[in-house]
């Protein structure tokens, strides 16, 4: 993500989209880690409403379908 910010990327551009997705997953996960090691709890994709992690359901570029698709 940072190298794609720091290359101009564009926040609607393929490269940003493409590292956005593990960032956002990775972000999650170390949240949900240390909920459950400082908080006793661990939260799951499901307690939002959501498949997983990577935010690609709620993102609406994520949604639209493929050029020539």
């Amino acid at each position: 993500m940072r190298r794609a910010v720091a290359a101009g990327a564009a926040w609607s551009s393929a490269e940003v989209h493409n590292a956005y997705h593990p960032y956002l997953a990775a972000v999650w996960a170390y949240r949900a880690a240390g909920r459950a090691e400082l908080a006793g709890g661990s939260l799951s994709p499901a307690d939002f409403g959501w498949s997983a992690w990577d935010g690609r359901e709620r993102r609406s570029l994520c949604r639209q379908p493929s050029p020539g698709a």
